[in-house]
């Protein structure tokens, strides 16, 4: 059994699930769809890009609505073509932070290849400032595109959260998930890393369902609210942390996610149908944010 959850009070067959929002902060469109989210229930928290260009209206909201269960959104990507983000700490060339043309790498690879490993925990430690300092109580820290929990930054993220007493966003898993999740390299590695950690103190994640932000094309239906029903129906007991991107359809979302902007507005239509909270409720799940594995960090 996790042992956190067993600290927590919960039993070896307790479903407990974290229905989580990406990339708050990143637009416009993105806030207005992740705190309506947030307020209908069915979403339990969310983590905000505080380099990103919306999160001063994210942090406003915040401040009027603390009740909200919002973390850090570690970035050292900003992936779109014409809409970028650089980085908070730093213009200097050498940190490796930057591409040529200044901003955020745009993929994984190139930032875990060119990003220095004490420039990455001096940008992810000012970008939770950045977020205390607008006066959020942050939850977590979680990772954006999955940057800063790939082995080489890995250390600096888990000493970042010990820091500053908030629970990392931190997947459990087994060499064989490893596999399936395309991190055959680096397993060895993220496999030695986990062995050094208390489990019974430090959250960890038993399940990660990551991959939510599919073409609609193809799903079999014309909206998410099945998809999503599909993936609750196979959580097993443990911690289950779905994540998903709410956006809500308008010409900024078109101008900026050319790809799957219909996935996002459909994400943002599938967690405010309150009917999904219920669903959940229902199958016998129990719903939690971040905030409450926060109190036993």
């Amino acid at each position: 059994m996790n042992g956190f959850l067993k600290r927590m009070g919960y039993g070896p067959d307790d479903k407990v699930l974290v229905t989580h929002i990406d990339d708050i902060g990143f637009s416009h469109a993105a806030n207005v769809a992740s705190f309506e989210c947030l307020d209908v229930g069915a979403a339990t928290c969310g983590s905000i890009l505080t380099a990103g260009p919306w999160f001063q209206e994210a942090a406003e909201i915040c401040r009027e609505h603390p009740e909200y269960d919002v973390g850090v959104h570690l970035t050292l990507t900003c992936e779109y073509p014409h809409f970028r983000w650089p980085a908070l700490s730093t213009r200097d060339p050498a940190s490796g932070l930057l591409d040529e043309q200044g901003y955020l790498w745009r993929t994984r690879e190139d930032a875990i290849r060119h990003v220095d490993v004490d420039a990455a925990k001096a940008e992810m430690r000012m970008q939770i400032e950045m977020a205390i300092s607008a006066d959020i109580d942050i939850s977590h820290i979680d990772t954006h595109m999955g940057s800063v929990v790939h082995p080489k930054f890995l250390g600096s993220y888990l000493e970042l959260a010990s820091e500053y007493a908030v629970p990392a966003f931190l997947p459990n898993v087994t060499g064989e998930r490893l596999r399936e999740l395309n991190r055959i390299a680096q397993q060895d590695e993220y496999l030695a890393i986990l062995e050094k950690i208390d489990a019974d103190k430090v959250p960890t994640l038993d399940e990660i369902l990551v991959d939510t932000l599919v073409p609609m094309e193809e799903l079999a239906e014309d909206d998410k609210s099945n998809f999503y029903r599909r993936l609750i129906d196979g959580v097993r007991p443990g911690l289950t942390h779905l994540l998903f991107h709410p956006a809500k359809m308008g010409d900024e979302l078109l101008a900026i996610d050319k790809e799957r902007p219909d996935s996002r507005h459909a994400d943002y239509l599938a967690f405010t149908d309150d009917s999904l909270k219920d669903y959940i409720e229902d199958a016998g799940i129990h719903m939690i944010g971040f905030r409450e594995l926060k109190k036993y960090v």
